[in-house]
């Protein structure tokens, strides 16, 4: 139908906007929508529909920045699937996310372990750009960036440049991330899976986490 595949494409368009920029909290949703721009059903429509009916309830939630001492730091995380997983990252500044993202992973992880290494790995890229970013504005001191994760083997990987059997078929790009480490670019410190806020970018969250979720990422205190 092309009136519906014109109106779902012009939808997903400004909701895309929309989580790029102002609303983390739609980022997953988003994601999941912006794969099916080329063959929308009326399921899916609905389901758009339905984030732009979120968006009006709460449309006078926005990021709020307050001034702390903490640096800039970051989590990645990953959502394993049979086939694409998910790849989740936040990075928080002044109490609130000034970069998020939630994307499907190019190649199929046959672990949640890979799955995770390719997250934090691409994260990582992020995380370089805000070292950068803030050492030219004079914010940074050139200290270690933190990517926090909350998968041990996945966090062991960053550390230990030994191949073992159950690795060796991953790709060498996903890995840059200990050449980071190594150089004093990244640290990845082990977190709780409750604590990891870029869980709340991989998967559909039950209405109290994902409220209690949201507020911590864009330091918003009320319904």
């Amino acid at each position: 139908d092309p009136e519906l595949l014109a109106r779902y494409q012009s939808i997903v368009g400004a909701l895309n906007y929309c989580a790029t920029h102002t609303r983390p909290d739609i980022a997953y949703s988003v994601g999941r929508l912006s794969r099916a721009m080329a063959f929308p059903t009326p399921e899916l429509m609905e389901d758009a529909e339905r984030v732009l009916s979120y968006l009006h309830r709460t449309r006078r939630i926005g990021l709020r920045y307050e001034a702390d001492d903490l640096p800039v730091h970051g989590y990645s995380d990953s959502d394993w699937a049979l086939q694409h997983s998910t790849t989740g990252f936040v990075f928080k500044y002044q109490r609130a996310a000034i970069s998020w993202g939630s994307r499907k992973q190019a190649t199929i992880a046959l672990s949640s372990c890979e799955a995770e290494i390719v997250a934090a790995s691409d994260s990582a890229k992020e995380a370089v750009y805000m070292g950068r970013l803030f050492t030219e504005l004079g914010m940074h001191d050139g200290s270690p960036i933190s990517l926090g994760v909350d998968n041990q083997a996945a966090r062991d990987l960053a550390y230990n440049p030994q191949h073992h059997e159950r690795t060796k078929h991953i790709e060498r790009r996903h890995f840059w991330i200990r050449e980071l480490v190594e150089n004093g670019q990244l640290v990845v410190p082990l977190v709780k899976t409750d604590d990891n806020l870029s869980d709340f970018f991989t998967k559909p969250l039950e209405p109290t986490k994902f409220i209690s979720m949201r507020n911590h990422i864009m330091n918003y205190e009320h319904e």
